[in-house]
């Protein structure tokens, strides 16, 4: 949980953390989520049975802002910050002000003021969303949250069977409710259930328009807590992966061969003898002394040659992994 903690301080929500809002358009609902950054903007559009998206940098939106307002002048932040506004779950229904469709493209015109009653009009240009992309953003987000109100439903149920077990205890010891209308009888969740599904509620809910009513506030804020998890553990996975690949390049250093692979520097001949022996030619006796022996190097220098290789392994390694883990980082903080 600590963990959690630490790592949501940190975490920047993207496009996949933000929730989805219901927006009327004439007989329509439509489910509505948007990222706006410091010069681009996100936007993702479910009408039902298709998604669509836009993705608008820096340059687009300047070009489009000209086009469709050609006197307006305003510094680009708050041109997105007012759009922003324009797309949020309170003001979107009143913003739209036409939406047209041609095969695999969707364009909404968007009516709204700015400061001093001056008009802004703008147009998304969506195109559909790929499959991948729609299971991401809501088919997969809502099997979790089917999933986690299961859970919680399951939960409760014990809850309210430990408290009957409590109240029938306190009967026991004779004590009695004050007032008859706050007494009730033991849950049973089989009939709690069957009457759920027998409600009129619950055949107002099976209505396709009234499908959206699922990301009203408690079920936004559900979505929001699934996707910020699912970030956490998919944070927690590239963690975990550049630990073990980190153990798998430092498991050899320690089997570095006992015996350099190549002649050691301390036994190569010097130059001078090297030319004598490419050209045939043999020292002064007076400069070689026949009672001495060739100097041979010592017992200790062939081991010293191993730990200093060894030493040399290890610290390139280090580095190279202090490498590799300054560019996950940097990697880490684009997403």
């Amino acid at each position: 949980m600590a963990d959690l903690l630490e790592w949501r301080r940190h975490w920047k929500p993207d496009l996949k953390a933000a929730k989805w809002a219901p927006c009327r358009y004439k007989e329509k609902t439509l489910l509505v989520k948007s990222h706006f950054a410091d010069e681009t903007y996100q936007i993702m559009v479910y009408d039902g049975l298709r998604m669509w998206q836009e993705q608008c940098d820096k340059e687009q939106f300047q070009q489009r802002t000209k086009t469709l307002n050609p006197n307006i002048e305003a510094p680009l932040g708050t041109l997105l910050h007012h759009l922003q506004d324009s797309v949020s779950e309170e003001n979107m229904s009143y913003s739209i002000c036409k939406l047209t469709q041609k095969e695999d493209a969707v364009t909404i015109h968007m009516a709204t003021q700015l400061e001093g009653a001056l008009p802004f009009t703008w147009q998304f240009h969506l195109k559909e969303a790929l499959h991948e992309e729609s299971a991401e953003h809501l088919t997969t987000p809502l099997m979790s949250m089917v999933a986690e109100l299961l859970r919680r439903q399951k939960e409760l149920f014990r809850i309210l069977k430990r408290k009957d077990a409590e109240i029938d205890d306190y009967k026991a010891s004779g004590a009695k409710v004050s007032r008859k209308h706050l007494e009730t009888t033991p849950f049973d969740d089989k009939i709690f259930i069957n009457n759920m599904n027998e409600s009129k509620e619950f055949g107002v809910l099976v209505d396709p328009n009234q499908s959206t009513s699922a990301f009203q506030e408690p079920g936004q804020d559900l979505y929001r807590q699934i996707k910020m998890r699912d970030a956490f553990n998919n944070a927690q996975l590239i963690q975990e992966d550049s630990d073990e690949e980190y153990e798998d390049d430092f498991s050899g250093v320690g089997d570095a061969p006992t015996a350099p692979s190549g002649p050691s520097w301390r036994k190569r001949l010097p130059p001078s003898l090297v030319e004598a022996a490419q050209t045939g030619t043999n020292q002064s006796p007076d400069r070689v002394s026949p009672k001495k022996s060739p100097r041979m190097s010592s017992p200790g220098s062939s081991t010293q040659d191993t730990e200093m290789m060894r030493r040399q392994a290890l610290e390139k390694k280090l580095a190279e992994e202090q490498t590799k883990l300054k560019a996950k980082k940097k990697k880490k903080k684009l997403f």
